[in-house]
C-alpha cells in the first residue's frame, strides 16, 4: 500500500499544490510502469478530481511515483493574473517535471486535461512515455460551446452525487471569471488538427454515459492519433476516473504495462 502525500512546491515563483503517491516501500511485487505518472485535471477542477483514482493506484504498489497537481489558478495553486491556454499549461507541467527532477513521465488527463496532455506531448515529446486520455475534449471544431454547456448540465445528472459536490467546490476555488476565460482558450485549441504531431502511444477512454464528449468524437481523436486506441467503460459518465476508478485504473495499468514492455531500456 503506497502513501498519498500533499505538498506545496514553488513553480514560477508561485505556490503549486500537489498530491503525491510514493512508491511502495515494502519491496512486495506490484505494478511496474517504468516511469512516473502525471495526472492532469480538467477545466475548473483540481487534484481532487483524481481522488478515487489515486486511492486505487495506492493499492497497486506501483514502482514509480504518481503526481497530481493543481495547475496554476486551480484548487490551491496560485495562478497568474490571466487565464492560461493549453500550450501554457503544458509548458507549466514541463516545469513541474523539472522541479521534481523527472525526465520522462506517463500522462493521464481528464476532459480539458487531455488537451493539456496532448500539447505537452507535442511540445516536449522527449518528456512523455504513454498517454491515457479520459473523456477528452477537442475544442469547438467538433463541438460548439452550447453543446459543451448542454452536455455539462446533462452529465451532472449522471455523475455520482459525491463527484458533483467535489466539482462544485473546485469550481468555486477557480472562480467564474477564470473559468470562462479558460473555456475560451480550451475551445480555441484543436487537438485533432495537431494529432499527427503526437508520437507517444495514446489510449482514449470514454464512459459510455458521457454526455459531454460523444463517442464519435472520442473515436475520431483516437483514429487521428498515429498510435491511438480507444476503449469504453460501461456505466460511467464523463469523469470516468472518479465514477468508475477501478475500471479506469485497470485499463490505464494494462496500457502502460503493454507499451513499456516493448520499449528498450536505455
Amino acid at each position: 500500500m503506497s502513501r498519498i502525500l500533499k505538498q506545496s512546491l514553488i513553480i514560477d515563483e508561485r505556490p503549486a499544490h500537489c498530491c503525491f503517491l510514493d512508491p511502495a516501500e515494502t519491496g512486495a511485487a506490484g505494478a511496474s510502469i517504468r516511469w512516473p505518472l502525471l495526472l492532469i485535471h480538467g477545466l475548473g477542477c483540481s487534484s481532487q478530481a483524481w481522488g478515487p483514482a489515486l486511492a486505487c493506484l495506492a493499492r497497486q504498489g506501483l514502482d514509480q511515483p504518481v503526481v497530481a497537481p493543481d495547475m496554476p489558478g486551480y484548487g490551491h495553486s496560485t495562478g497568474s493574473p490571466h487565464a492560461l491556454g493549453m500550450d501554457e499549461l503544458a509548458d507549466w507541467c514541463a516545469r513541474l517535471l523539472d522541479r521534481l527532477a523527472i525526465e520522462r513521465a506517463h500522462l493521464a488527463g481528464n476532459s480539458m486535461g487531455c488537451q493539456v496532455a496532448l500539447a505537452l506531448a507535442r511540445r516536449h515529446p522527449e518528456r512523455v512515455g504513454g498517454i491515457v486520455l479520459a473523456g477528452p475534449t477537442t475544442g469547438e471544431r467538433c463541438e460548439t460551446v452550447w453543446r459543451y454547456l448542454g452536455g455539462l448540465l446533462a452529465d451532472g445528472l449522471r455523475e455520482p452525487m459525491t463527484y458533483n459536490g467535489v466539482l462544485l467546490r473546485m469550481y468555486l476555488q477557480q472562480g467564474v471569471r477564470r473559468y470562462f476565460a479558460t473555456t475560451r482558450k480550451m475551445l480555441a485549441d484543436d487537438p485533432i488538427a495537431h494529432a499527427a504531431e503526437v508520437r507517444a502511444p495514446c489510449l482514449v477512454v470514454r464512459g459510455d454515459g458521457d454526455a459531454i464528449v460523444p463517442e464519435a468524437v472520442s473515436r475520431r481523436l483516437a483514429g487521428a492519433l498515429p498510435r491511438g486506441t480507444f476503449s469504453q467503460v460501461e456505466n460511467s459518465a464523463h469523469a470516468v476516473q472518479f465514477h468508475r476508478p477501478e475500471a479506469f485504473i485497470r485499463l490505464l495499468l494494462e496500457f502502460l504495462a503493454a507499451i513499456t514492455a516493448v520499449v528498450p531500456v536505455p
